[in-house]
């Protein structure tokens, strides 16, 4: 453990101490079976043993689709998003990743923006949930330096009117 972060068993990723999936592969942290662990949003008498990367949906072993050591829901358009491109910027406030997605997108880069507030289905974590901005895999380098410029970017100063005055 690593402060407030705990290392996934399967992926061997750093993880938040406080989530119940590993946010790199799914799987579930407390150890599948436990009475921790929460039900499968489908079989609501079966404990969920992973979580869609891309939702949070929890799921059992009936219907956990594992992709290349990862795990996703019954839904093919998670996966396909997770497979075609990459995670350039996340963050809990939606206008954040809603501004950085008009700066790519005015830059020509494609964005797509997933909003977990919508779908995270054991838990209401509210400002917790992520909003990640999506790039596709091959634009990612030059979108990773538009939002660190952004980023870096010095705060605007207040307005001021003809007076000199801030308003």
């Amino acid at each position: 453990e690593d402060g407030s972060r705990v290392y996934c068993k399967k992926c061997e990723e750093p993880v938040p101490g406080t989530h119940t999936f590993c946010d790199h592969c799914g799987v579930l942290l407390l150890g599948a079976g436990t009475d921790d662990a929460p039900e499968c949003a489908e079989h609501p008498d079966s404990p969920a043993m992973a979580g869609c990367i891309m939702c949070g949906k929890p799921v059992c072993t009936e219907c956990a689709n594992e992709i290349e050591g990862k795990y996703f829901c019954n839904n093919d358009t998670h996966y396909n998003l997770h497979q075609d491109y990459a995670v350039v910027y996340r963050s809990s406030a939606e206008y954040e990743a809603e501004m950085i997605r008009a700066n790519l997108e005015s830059a020509g880069i494609d964005t797509q923006l997933f909003d977990q507030h919508g779908h995270v289905y054991f838990v209401d974590i509210g400002e917790m949930a992520l909003v990640n901005v999506y790039v596709r895999k091959d634009e990612i380098e030059r979108a990773a330096e538009i939002v660190q410029a952004i980023l870096n970017s010095p705060p605007l100063e207040d307005d001021v009117d003809p007076s000199g005055e801030k308003a």
